[in-house]
């Protein structure tokens, strides 16, 4: 049975993804209101990448070092508050503050919010259990653009304070079940300083496979913010497809569905196995996907999208279990800094596209999985149980105590 905790502690993490959603939305807004440039618009984008996923190891870090609960509350109130700003600046400088405050909220969140769905899941069921937490996240970004559209059919940017609504009403119900929050992670702590003793051997192995492991996420993040940023252009030009927005939706929608599917996978054949399965598929039906034609182009969006990110929760577990008296700094280089990097993957892309078209460019990413299978293919396969296990080198299981 899931603990009731964790799906208050998913519907957080819906909430404060919303904003994920909706600057795409208001942003065209914003650069009419101020007279924005497209290099402006870029920059606030980037802008809120930069503080709501680059700088989440940061927070990690604090997260472990000193018992932050209050920065969940903090972090929904603070996504909300600085969108809901965004109707009322009236220069560029502070419009760049206020979504870089929104992104702090963001940030903030994550960290001790995966902390403890961590300590709060059992072992065994660790990867079902991050994947219920990262659902949230994954249906927050999807149901963004639709509070957007929602609260700007009002009076527009006037009326775009309402997006702060659910922050607030989640900041109150996390601020009441704080105390709650403080005994769970006080409860943990003197487990986690035992294992530290026990366990100081291979920590230098442990950090070369993070480093692997988030060179993966990275590479899932190039494929997925490729294929997101990318299928609106490519579609219409090259496979006479208008309204490529829907295999967009498919996409996002089948990525919250394999969310859900990958985390019980990965418990039940260990979290190597689904890299590399995430992986396999991704590689079989990207290709297709971007040169066939007819219904088969729906089914095979649902597929990639479904396996893509199949491992988003899988991931997450994973390093957590590589620094287990890490876990804050683990989930935020793993939920922040390694999601972040599909920004500047799609730079390097667009920069590609721009230079040899994007035909090929399209057909780069449609290659990127070999690298993640090689990469998933070298990683210890670390399961329930095992933690402190000797490992038994790059690409072979790791021996139960």
């Amino acid at each position: 049975m899931i603990n009731p905790y964790l799906w208050i502690l998913c519907i957080g993490h819906l909430i404060v993804d919303l904003g994920q959603g909706i600057l795409p939305i208001i942003t065209p807004l914003l650069a009419q209101s101020l007279n924005l440039n497209y290099f402006q618009v870029g920059t606030i984008a980037l802008a809120f990448t930069f503080s709501s996923a680059i700088i989440q190891p940061v927070f990690g870090v604090l997260s472990d070092r000193y018992s932050m609960p209050w920065l969940m509350p903090l972090g929904l109130f603070l996504s909300g508050f600085g969108l809901a700003l965004t109707g009322i600046v009236n220069s560029y400088g502070l419009l760049l503050f206020v979504v870089l405050l929104s992104g702090i909220g963001v940030a903030g969140y994550h960290p001790e919010g995966s902390k403890l769905a961590h300590y709060i899941s059992e072992d065994s069921k660790a990867g079902a259990s991050m994947a219920v937490f990262s659902v949230g996240g994954n249906i927050g970004f999807g149901l963004g653009p639709m509070l957007a559209i929602f609260v700007l059919s009002f009076s527009g940017l006037g009326s775009i304070h309402g997006v702060m609504i659910p922050g607030v009403a989640a900041a109150l119900v996390f601020m009441f079940l704080l105390p709650r929050f403080k005994k769970i992670l006080a409860d943990n702590s003197p487990k986690e300083k035992k294992e530290k003793e026990q366990h100081k051997s291979s920590s230098r192995t442990k950090v070369g496979s993070l480093i692997i492991l988030i060179l993966y996420v990275t590479v899932r993040s190039w494929i997925h913010s490729g294929l997101v940023y990318f299928i609106p252009f490519y579609f219409p030009a090259f496979k006479g497809i208008a309204k490529p927005e829907y295999l967009i939706s498919t996409f996002l929608i089948a990525g919250a569905i394999g969310t859900i599917l990958g985390g019980p996978f990965a418990d039940r054949f260990g979290g190597r196995n689904g890299l590399l399965v995430s992986m396999i598929i991704s590689l079989i039906a990207v290709y297709p996907f971007l040169h066939l034609s007819g219904n088969w182009i729906h089914v095979l969006a649902f597929v990639v999208g479904a396996s893509l990110i199949s491992t988003f929760s899988t991931t997450v577990v994973f390093g957590q279990r590589l620094l287990p008296h890490n876990i804050g700094l683990a989930s935020g280089l793993l939920l922040g800094f390694g999601v972040g990097m599909g920004s500047i993957g799609v730079t390097v892309l667009g920069a590609i596209a721009d230079y040899a078209g994007l035909p090929l460019t399209m057909n780069i990413i449609s290659l990127l999985p070999i690298l993640g299978i090689v990469l998933a293919f070298i990683l210890p396969d670390i399961r329930a149980g095992q933690l402190g296990a000797k490992e038994a080198g790059p690409g072979k299981a790791l021996q139960q105590v």
